[in-house]
């Protein structure tokens, strides 16, 4: 079944070393995004706060919180989760390895953490988790097959096109050698599929016009997507 997805939220980057910045410079949000499978809506790491979720929810779809059936979250930050209020009355999803290190790494949020059920690697039809530890061990994303071919709703496994170029965690990654090796595989996961490899991160860039990286021999280049490529897929 091929998926579809809507960008709700385009995540912001407390820093980034790549533009020289050694200091957290702005408040953190991340990537928010809706996959629809069949006639099952599932939400990614709700980061906007509950009015602003809900705004831009309406904006980009024309939903509500009341239409999505399913929350999933790549990991426990605040940062990805600070929309999740609106959604208390639905299924909430997590990897097992995920909900684990919550728990361990914050004993407060024994009731919030109760909440969530322990997906295993399928999540619905066309969406399957895979655990891509590094800046969390218990990070996972999610592999969707669209359209266009395979989509890595990555969290922050890759958090922009420049920390995918360089195979990189973000700074506060907890093992730098498992996020490096958390995105080769990433890569490979989808040349495997469709020979060319797209990820939602963190942060989106270029949203509208989309750009994507594709295998030439052994060398991996960006070239821009479809024309035809738009937020509403």
């Amino acid at each position: 079944m091929a998926v579809t997805f809507t960008i709700i939220n385009i995540g912001t980057l407390s820093m980034n070393r790549f533009w020289n910045e050694k200091a957290r410079v702005r408040s953190p949000s991340s990537a928010c995004t809706l996959l629809q499978s069949g006639d099952l809506r599932i939400l990614v790491d709700p980061s906007p706060d509950p009015e602003q979720l809900k705004t831009k929810l309406f904006a980009t779809t024309g939903l509500t919180p009341d239409d999505v059936d399913i929350v999933f979250l790549t990991h426990f930050h605040g940062d990805h989760r600070f929309g999740l209020e609106l959604f208390t009355e639905k299924r909430l999803l997590m990897a097992e390895p995920a909900l684990a290190e919550w728990r361990a790494s914050s004993p407060s949020d024994t009731v919030l953490i109760d909440s969530f059920e322990p997906c295993g690697s399928s999540v619905a039809d066309g969406i399957a988790a895979l655990g891509t530890p590094g800046h969390t061990l218990g990070h996972h994303s999610l592999s969707v097959t669209t359209d266009w071919g395979n989509l890595i709703v990555a969290g922050d496994a890759a958090m922009t096109r420049d920390f995918l170029r360089e195979e990189e965690g973000f700074h506060n990654s907890v093992d730098f050698g498992r996020a490096t090796q958390t995105v080769r595989e990433l890569k490979g996961e989808s040349l495997r599929k469709s020979g060319k490899v797209r990820f939602i991160g963190f942060t989106v860039e270029e949203p509208w016009t989309g750009r994507e990286l594709v295998k030439s021999g052994t060398v991996l280049r960006y070239e821009e997507s479809s024309p035809t490529y738009r937020r509403h897929l």
